[in-house]
């Protein structure tokens, strides 16, 4: 039912690691669930920028609301760490979902 795709790209003035989640039927994600959770390395002569960028379906409104989120890291390596994590939690949250979704 959820689909977790990963993402890791690299090129000479970006890099992106990260993960999506969506449903392969169309139907939207449950209200308030990460849709999507990625680290943005734009690289730079100056000064590389450090961010992860996430996504969360909202919990009011239609399947097209999302509310976009974004949180500054020191390093690239950190903001991968923390993709890592969420992409654990997700994936366990939604295995547990299925569950409940399955003895309902």
């Amino acid at each position: 039912m959820f689909t977790i795709d990963k993402c890791d790209y690299d090129s000479e003035t970006s890099s992106v690691y990260g993960f999506m989640v969506y449903r392969k039927d169309g139907y939207s994600l449950p209200k308030g669930m990460i849709t999507s959770f990625n680290a943005y390395l734009h690289k730079s002569i100056t000064s590389d920028n450090v961010q992860i960028e996430f996504a969360v379906q909202s919990p009011t409104g239609d399947a097209s609301d999302h509310y976009h989120y974004i949180m500054l890291c020191d390093n690239f390596n950190q903001a991968k760490a923390i993709v890592d994590s969420y992409h654990e939690g997700v994936s366990t949250m939604l295995k547990e979902y299925r569950k409940q979704e399955m003895y309902s």
